[in-house]
């Protein structure tokens, strides 16, 4: 193993060993039947806005050449995307239906770790530090989706530098970041069900795409296989 990815290996297990407690104590927190009457509900103007930037990232992988043509698909992302923040600023469907089957608990005495805390539209919200840890990783997803898309879209050949030298994938890491980190910072029956689907969706779309390559590009593709890995 190269030593760039065994350093990334260290990083990405060290981030994960480090973000833990905080996700630990946020998802018994945010499926905590008793947690409803504190979270906002209704707050659509704010679903909206959230549904907009996150789903801009589609706009990338709208007008493929080789890779990535996966616009088709697109719509499911921007599904889960609508999901996700209507269940966090809208209407928390999971909660209210986990509340019909589990008994109200009294919250932790120690509430989840918030960063800071602001009004918008003239609610109060608590910026928590899993969403903070999530925007992070959103950030560096959408640079990879970003970045990758630029790559190919200027390409007249098979990609085989810059960040392509790294992985064969890099967009469907990105998203996959994207979705994994809003799955766990913040929970949902919807996002986890639709997560899977997605992540499934994009595993295979990369299969199926590696193999019109191969038709396409043949041993030159089938040399870069070998020598770059299939996400990171």
């Amino acid at each position: 193993m190269k030593t760039y990815r065994i350093v990334l290996f260290a990083m990405i297990i060290l981030f994960l060993f480090l973000v833990a407690p905080y996700f630990k104590t946020n998802i018994s927190y945010l499926l905590n039947p008793s947690s409803i009457d504190i979270l906002a509900s209704g707050q659509w103007v704010v679903v909206l806005i959230w549904i907009v930037v996150f789903s801009a990232f589609t706009l990338f992988l709208l007008y493929p050449r080789k890779r990535g043509a996966w616009k088709k698909y697109s719509v499911i992302y921007i599904a889960y995307i609508v999901a996700l923040f209507t269940e966090m600023f809208g209407f928390p469907l999971s909660l209210y239906f986990l509340s019909t089957f589990l008994p109200g608990t009294p919250l932790p005495e120690e509430p989840v770790s918030t960063v800071i805390n602001f009004s918008f539209f003239g609610q109060d919200y608590s910026l928590l530090m899993t969403s903070l840890i999530a925007g992070f990783v959103t950030v560096i997803g959408g640079a990879l989706v970003v970045i990758g898309w630029k790559q190919i879209y200027d390409a007249d050949e098979l990609v085989t530098k810059g960040i392509y030298g790294y992985s064969r994938h890099p967009q469907y890491v990105g998203m996959g970041a994207i979705i994994i980190a809003w799955l766990f910072a913040w929970p949902t029956i919807p996002t986890a069900i639709m997560a899977v689907i997605l992540l499934v969706v994009y595993f295979r779309l990369a299969k199926t795409e590696e193999k019109e390559l191969e038709k396409e590009f043949g041993k030159k593709y089938l040399d870069y296989k070998k020598k770059t890995p299939f996400l990171f």
